[in-house]
């Protein structure tokens, strides 16, 4: 149930209406990637194909194009277009909701605005993102099965490929027979394994490629699609479909009592490492598991790792479905290398040994479902690693600067940049502007902060521009100080974020700014460095502007602080209303990026905060618009408080979502609370009457949905809990019979289907469930004879008087790019006796 909404949709409602009827209006939401269907803000490469979703777009009777011709780019009369920028772009059809339409191949990367005129009349901006060459495939729903296969061989119909070789002007078709490629390499995997591929622009279909897979002798029923361009990864789609899930089962091997880590292939389901703890000679034994051969049996040689305390030695190529690990046994240490010899394991293939010229200290993934081998020294070199040829090359790897380009501007030592005045403590992340020029924030003091600037720097370090904070203002620093335990705010540390979460997935930080962009260290400079960067930045590339959140010396305000690249232009003071202070009881503050409204959102509090707090609360939201460089206030409804530290609050396509948290409930919730930031209004979803609480958000932006764990009574009881954010309704997806709790795992996006694991109490067990969230259908995974947990066993409390119990670590390998679960199968004493595979269906 949504509540506190009503008014804003009515209101948004009576804007559109408001508009002459014949006036165009497309949906703020409504320009979509017609191939993939993921929600706006809709991803789209040049040359792709988007739907423009929304009201009065055309006449009732419609129109299309003829087929087998150039698109035009104006139909009908009054003529219909479609603009971004002033271009005029290809039309393939038009109805009164719907208009689809060709990205020109030559558009510009990064946020795109598109308009729709109709003779006079033009609708209202509306923006979707143009991003590198990636595969977008033609499947129903932008899933599940794809292509047409005839013999040996799927051909797929594809866009977003980019240019071609020769160029092919929008909306154009190519000569017959005059085959047309992409510039951009295609790569392809079927299954996991690799599939000979070549792609031709249409000659029927304007803007489409037909790319045809060679499909490899593994090939079966519900094998995930995997193409790449320039190894950017296309929407994922299956070879045909299975009908019901497939289940398989393997028994181990005498002696795997005490496994440690379960490494599995990228892509190819059923190929995996098991290991167990690192022994006194530095090596991990291991039991290689291959279900295409039905085998699983230790594997011979020694395989280790630089570091004696991690679990595994053995690492995945990415997008790829080899594994690799450091010959041992260990001669030498991380600061001179340990082995010269890398180990490489693949399906249908024999290990292979790659020879390196140096010791190397780690191993790793590297683009193209490559390896690449990291070999100390002066200069450090890179070996990367061919895992299909096992060819070697070398290269020294780049970095030692921190981000936002420009190279060199900074000093990662010291970390100060002399702007004048004593103000020289580097404040911000620094911002790449183009041209090797970096923007910074610069304070006299991280401590206690008395003067500021903002500062352009070149790549060698010099200043080229200094400008003084407006007097009374200074950057808003999160705190480094933690308030007293009583001083939670309301809440259980957390609040009902990700178990694991770190960082915060499409947002959260400023891009940028505003934190450490991802979430991870800075280049040579660790966890310290990190830690100074407590200044919240954005530069917008668009308008030339760069913004930082501010305070006034006095705590009395908080606001905005605009400062205009070009020299000799004053800041601006953008205030907030009194009584909203930027939520600053975070380690990092919190802000959003909105791409579709190119607005930053802020959650704001009525106390100006200056200590950490395991709970941060927030009571409403202000918006920063970078076209009119306005500000907007928006409160949560009913005067709500949601907890903004770490994953208790995140945001997915554009809607900034947040979790109350009662103290009492030891970090579940009851209420969501949701912030759109395209309409800049605040809703609240309430639960489904079977559920009292939830905890565990996670988000599937490919449909827009949240998921959490639901409790009616105990944790888990009520099942999963789905919120979906753009019908704004709550549905549950319920514990089956026999089961006490659910826990979810992953979605598939191949196949829309939910993994999750039950758990019973009568005989202690647990068991894999599969939720289909197309039709709502649920498949409980029957165990082998013999297994009672899968994955993981539940924790044994120590007996009174006796030292704490070792607990076993998960097996497990939930892969939403192979559209498979492996698990190690335990017996009902807790011990390893098989592997499982599950392919969903």
């Amino acid at each position: 149930m949504r509540t506190s909404v009503v008014v804003c949709l009515i209101a948004g409602g009576a804007a559109l209406q408001a508009q002459a009827p014949t006036a165009p209006v497309v949906n703020p939401r409504g320009v979509v990637n017609a191939f993939t269907q993921q929600p706006a803000p809709s991803p789209v490469s040049p040359g792709g194909i988007i739907w423009i979703n929304g009201i009065n777009l055309g006449p009732a009777a419609g129109w299309k194009a003829e087929p087998g011709t150039p698109l035009p780019t104006s139909a009908l009369d009054p003529a219909i277009e479609v603009r971004i920028g002033q271009r005029a772009i290809p039309l393939y059809s038009i109805t009164p909701s719907r208009i689809v339409a060709q990205v020109p191949v030559d558009t510009p990367l990064g946020v795109t605005q598109i308009v729709v005129r109709r003779g006079e009349q033009q609708s209202a901006p509306a923006r979707f993102t143009v991003v590198p060459p990636s595969p977008s495939i033609a499947a129903e729903g932008g899933f599940g099965p794809a292509g047409a296969a005839s013999g040996k061989t799927l051909t797929l119909r594809v866009a977003g490929l980019g240019q071609t070789d020769p160029p092919t002007a929008p909306g154009a078709l190519p000569a017959a027979g005059d085959p047309i490629a992409p510039r951009t390499a295609v790569r392809a995997a079927v299954g996991g394994m690799n599939a000979p591929v070549s792609a031709r622009l249409s000659l029927d279909v304007p803007g489409e490629f037909q790319v045809t897979l060679e499909l490899p002798p593994t090939a079966s029923q519900g094998d995930v699609v995997t193409l790449l361009a320039a190894n950017n990864a296309g929407n994922r789609v299956t070879f045909q479909s299975l009908s019901a899930p497939k289940i398989e089962y393997l028994p181990l091997p005498e002696g795997a009592a005490n496994l440690r880590a379960l490494t599995a292939s990228d892509l190819r389901p059923g190929y995996f490492v098991l290991n167990g703890p690192r022994g006194e000679d530095s090596c991990y034994p291991a039991i290689l598991v291959d279900f295409d051969n039905r085998k699983a049996e230790s594997l011979s040689g020694c395989h280790t790792a630089a570091n004696a305390q991690i679990q595994t030695p053995f690492t995945p190529s990415n997008d790829g479905n080899a594994i690799a690990a450091l010959v041992g046994p260990a001669e030498g240490d991380a600061a001179t290398g340990i082995s010269s010899k890398v180990a490489i394991l693949q399906p249908a293939a024999e290990p292979r040994a790659v020879e390196l010229s140096a010791k190397a200290s780690n191993v790793g993934s590297a683009p193209g479902g490559n390896f690449n081998a990291v070999m100390p020294g002066t200069p450090i070199r890179l070996a990367l690693i061919d895992p299909d040829t096992g060819e070697v090359t070398e290269a020294a790897p780049g970095g030692g600067v921190l981000p936002g380009g420009g190279g060199g501007a900074v000093n990662i030592n010291n970390l100060q940049v002399d702007l004048g005045d004593g103000v020289k403590e580097l404040a911000s992340v620094p911002v790449g502007l183009g041209q090797n020029q970096q923007a910074i924030i610069a304070v006299d003091s991280l401590e206690t902060v008395t003067k500021a600037k903002f500062g352009i720097i070149n790549a060698q370090g010099e200043v080229l521009q200094a400008v003084s904070f407006p007097a009374g203002w200074l950057p808003l620093l999160a705190p480094t100080q933690a308030a007293p335990v009583q001083g939670g705010g309301g809440g259980a540390p957390g609040g009902g974020g990700v178990p694991g979460g770190g960082g915060v997935p499409g947002g959260g930080g400023i891009p940028g700014g505003g934190g450490i962009p991802g979430g991870g260290g800075i280049p040579g400079g660790g966890a310290a460095v990190a830690n100074r960067f407590r200044a919240a930045v954005q530069f917008d590339a668009p308008t030339r502007q760069y913004y930082v959140l501010a305070r006034a010396a006095d705590k009395s305000r908080d606001g905005f602080l605009r400062f205009p690249l070009a020299a000799g232009q004053e800041p601006q003071v953008l205030a907030f209303s009194e009584g909203r202070f930027a939520a600053s009881c975070t380690v990092q503050l919190r802000t959003f990026s909105l791409e579709l409204a190119r607005r930053l959102a802020v959650p704001t509090s009525p106390t100006p905060e200056t200590l950490i707090r395991t709970a941060c609360g927030a009571s409403s939201f202000v918006t920063l618009d970078f076209n009119t460089r306005q500000i907007t206030e928006t409160s949560l409804p009913g005067q709500g408080q949601f907890n903004i530290t770490g994953n208790a609050a995140n945001d997915v396509n554009d809607y900034v979502y947040g979790t109350n948290t009662d103290p009492a409930q030891q970090g579940r919730s009851d209420t969501l609370y949701v912030f759109d930031g395209v309409t800049s209004s605040a809703f609240r979803l309430d639960l489904p009457p079977e559920v009292s609480s939830f905890a565990n958000v996670n988000a599937f932006p490919a449909m827009g949905i949240l998921y959490a764990q639901a409790t009616a009574r105990t944790v888990g009881d009520a099942g999963i809990v789905l919120f979906d954010l753009e019908n704004a309704s709550a549905r549950l997806l319920p514990t089956p019979s026999g089961f006490v709790s659910v826990q979810p795992m992953t979605i598939f996006p191949a196949t829309r289907k939910l993994i999750a694991r039950g758990t019973r109490t009568e005989p202690a067990a647990t068991q894999i469930l599969i939720y289909d969230l197309v039709s709502g259908d649920l498949q409980i995974i029957p165990n082998p004879e013999g297994v009672a947990f899968t994955g993981a066993v539940p924790n044994q409390p120590a007996q009174p008087g006796q030292p704490p119990l070792q607990q076993q670590p998960a097996l497990q390998n939930i892969n939403a790019k192979s559209n498979a679960v492996t698990v190690v199968g335990f017996d009902a004493q807790r011990r390893p006796v098989g592997v499982l595979l599950i392919r969903a269906h």
